[in-house]
């Protein structure tokens, strides 16, 4: 099993939790640049910026201890197979995350999206 294999398999699953659980105990502030949950709609509202990073935070600690656990699973299972699917988990850890991000931003619009500034 090469080590690089491993390395990228885990990557994207370290990085959503380490992220998620930053933005549950320290989120960044209001319309800072840098590492943020930043769309049209946080940028106008300071409620909607709190609330995206303490729902997207929540939610990457979940995904990221899942498909940690889950792709750990398959190689631990799968030893000798790993090489024919370690493309294969790090699409579905993207899938995940990308559809984290529609889920957020579909929870903040039906919060804050009828609010006219």
């Amino acid at each position: 099993m090469n080590l690089l294999y491993l390395i990228v398999d885990f990557l994207a699953p370290a990085a959503m939790l380490l992220v998620g659980i930053w933005w549950r105990v320290s989120p960044p502030a209001f319309g800072k640049g840098g590492l943020a949950y930043s769309t049209e709609l946080t940028r106008k509202n300071p409620d909607a910026w709190a609330a995206a990073h303490r729902h997207c935070g929540k939610l990457w600690v979940r995904i990221g201890l899942i498909t940690g656990v889950v792709s750990g699973a398959l190689i631990m299972v799968f030893p000798d197979r790993h090489s024919a699917f370690w493309m294969w988990l790090i699409v579905g850890q993207m899938v995940l995350f990308c559809v984290s991000v529609f889920m957020v931003d579909l929870l903040l619009k039906t919060q804050f999206g009828d609010e006219k500034k």
